[in-house]
């Protein structure tokens, strides 16, 4: 990384099973135990598997200020169609949308953290245009992404203050995945402390 070059867009990809949510989870943690962070104002929102008797069911929304919904389950009478799943767009209105919304009016949110741009989400009709106006204001984007965003994460890492870390080779439980963890938090505290 150049000594003047800012990545204020830090995007975490990889298949299915990678650990994407994983590591998003470690990076926020590190962030939040950084003393000197005191000015580290953080927002969004994380999503988490549903089960019954071990099975996934479903998809929870839950943003950082402990306000809950189904995002997605098997039982849904209607929503969207994934995979088996149908999307509960109230709930990613009410929590996720909503808390987008607030991070862009809210001048003393700078960092913004979303597990996971995904295909759920974007059936919501500003979901994008969201994460659009995010990305391209002051804020800070930490975000987990679907590998299967191909479209999306292409034109993400032509930018210049983007970096994209793409988990599909990083072994689980590697040195390079524990460093990964520390080289994110410290990218995203530099960006907050300029």
């Amino acid at each position: 990384m150049k000594e003047k070059e800012r990545f204020k867009n830090i995007l975490i990809t990889g298949t299915p099973g990678s650990g994407k949510t994983t590591l998003f989870n470690e990076i926020i943690t590190n962030i939040r135990n950084v003393s000197s962070l005191k000015s580290c104002n953080i927002t969004g929102f994380i999503t988490k598997e549903i089960r019954e008797k071990g099975i996934r069911v479903g998809f929870n929304i839950e943003n950082f200020s402990g306000e809950k919904g189904i995002l997605a389950h098997i039982n849904n009478k209607e929503g969207p169609v994934v995979g088996k799943y149908k999307v509960n767009l109230l709930d990613l209105e009410n929590i996720g949308i909503k808390t987008l919304k607030d991070a862009l009016n809210s001048p003393d949110i700078n960092l913004v953290a979303i597990d996971e741009i995904g295909k759920m989400e974007m059936f919501h009709p500003d979901f994008l245009d969201l994460i659009d106006k995010i990305i391209s204001s002051s804020k800070i984007l930490l975000a987990t992404i679907s590998y299967k965003n191909k479209e999306l994460l292409q034109k993400l890492k032509e930018r210049n203050d983007t970096y994209v870390l793409d988990l599909t080779y990083v072994p689980k439980d590697s040195m390079e995945r524990k460093n990964a963890v520390q080289f994110i938090a410290k990218l995203v505290c530099s960006s907050i402390a300029n």
